[in-house]
């Protein structure tokens, strides 16, 4: 899936990365062949949603951001809703904490795998047979330094009204997935699966060849980790500590965007909200 789109792009986009935009058009294209419903949202769609997260990291980019929603239902009554989040920084420069210049930088045209992931279990429900209802959200934009980005110290506006501290723009991953969370939450589910590629804080831990995995429902974990074993896919369950949250105390905003300098995978809070 993600060859097919990176072939379409470099076929018509001279950037030699795919964009939001184009991203947005082949799910709205491609997705009702595998039984899905798609709905892209834009620059003044993410603005009239509250996006602040969204928006904020695509500041400093020529390229509009896209919103990609996703939706299976099977035949019959389902018999559960799961949502499925996809990190899409299509290319992520670090914004005005510009990356180091390594091969780290090479290789982030793929941060928007976990957007990719999910797209390309989207499209194999139907043929699955997949008997629960399923709603993915894909957060698509790069994040590039310019006269306009979000710089250090600016406070961003999250879809439930929460407000971050921006202390980090190549922290920027998090942010575009926070108004997802936010738009699933807000639906009922019975569970919701995030997948991204924050590839420093995992790398600190360290991991690098497995996929770091964390979660507030332990079941949920098994289950996930479980597939992953069964597809050759190594995952490796990384705590959720309450303790480190108070790294991320700010003094203008309700959080700030980063805490500290370990412990980058596991601050969070444990309940469901």
């Amino acid at each position: 899936m993600e060859g097919a789109l990176l072939a379409r792009d470099l076929a018509n986009n001279p950037l030699g990365h795919l964009i939001a935009t184009e991203y947005g058009d082949f799910a709205t294209e491609q997705g009702p062949s595998f039984g899905l419903t798609v709905a892209t949202y834009g620059l003044a769609a993410l603005i009239e949603l509250g996006c602040g997260g969204l928006l904020g990291v695509n500041a400093g980019s020529y390229e509009e951001p896209r919103m990609i929603v996703l939706r299976y239902k099977p035949e019959g009554v389902p018999t559960a809703h799961l949502a499925l989040v996809g990190k899409g920084i299509m290319y992520d420069s670090g914004g005005i904490s510009l990356k180091p210049w390594d091969l780290m930088h090479l290789a982030m045209k793929m941060d928007m795998a976990g957007s990719a992931a999910v797209l390309a279990a989207m499209t194999r429900l139907r043929d699955l047979g997949a008997n629960a209802e399923v709603s993915a959200w894909l957060m698509c934009t790069d994040n590039m330094p310019s006269g306009t980005a979000t710089k250090l110290g600016d406070v961003l506006r999250a879809r439930n009204g929460k407000t971050v501290e921006g202390e980090n723009t190549d922290a920027g991953g998090r942010l575009v997935m926070m108004d997802a969370l936010c738009l699933a939450m807000e639906e009922s589910r019975d569970a919701i699966v995030d997948i991204a590629t924050l590839t420093g804080a995992a790398m600190a831990a360290p991991v690098t060849l497995v996929g770091a995995t964390i979660g507030n429902n332990q079941e949920l974990v098994d289950q996930v980790t479980a597939a992953a074993a069964a597809t050759g896919e190594s995952a490796w369950q990384l705590p959720l500590e309450n303790r480190y949250l108070k790294q991320l105390d700010s003094d203008i905003a309700d959080i700030s965007d980063v805490g500290g300098t370990t412990a980058g995978t596991m601050k969070s809070d444990t309940e469901d909200s």
